[in-house]
């Protein structure tokens, strides 16, 4: 019998062997609701994102050591870290996306920054790097850019 005959027929038996098993999820190890830690990165990364605006040194918490910061394609070490933050202010999230793969999630935002007693406004979106130690949800990397206004 030609070789190329018995390996497809040793790969048709163990595909078949595998075919009733339910395939094991990138994102969800057992025991883990996904949900529930989408919720909680996304939780941080609000967290985060409100504390920086504030200029509140709590942000620094929420960091993973080594953390990070791209802003406007510019790596930034001192506050602020966000781009369209011009100071210390407020922070609203208009839109947030979370998705999880084990421990790792990303967080996607775009945010509007109020400073100047109200008369300065800035929008921005980050794209939020978080890992998970035993911890909890850490930010581990940030990249925002200002969103022009239109």
């Amino acid at each position: 019998m030609p070789r190329w005959r018995v390996a497809r027929g040793l790969a048709a038996v163990l595909l078949a062997g595998c075919a009733g098993r339910p395939v094991p999820s990138a994102t969800a190890p057992l025991g883990v609701d996904p949900a529930r830690e989408a919720a909680a990165a996304r939780a941080v990364a609000e967290a985060f994102v409100t504390a920086e605006a504030r200029g509140d040194e709590a942000a620094d918490t929420l960091l993973a050591p080594g953390a990070d910061f791209i802003n406007s394609g510019i790596a930034v070490e001192a506050r602020p870290r966000l781009a369209a933050f011009i100071g210390r202010g407020e922070a609203t999230i208009e839109t947030i996306r979370t998705e999880v793969s084990g421990a790792l999630a990303w967080v996607v935002a775009v945010y509007r920054w109020t400073g100047g007693g109200g008369r300065i406004v800035q929008r921005g979106r980050a794209t939020l790097v978080l890992e998970r130690p035993a911890a909890g949800w850490r930010i581990r990397h940030v990249h925002s850019s200002a969103v022009p206004p239109w």
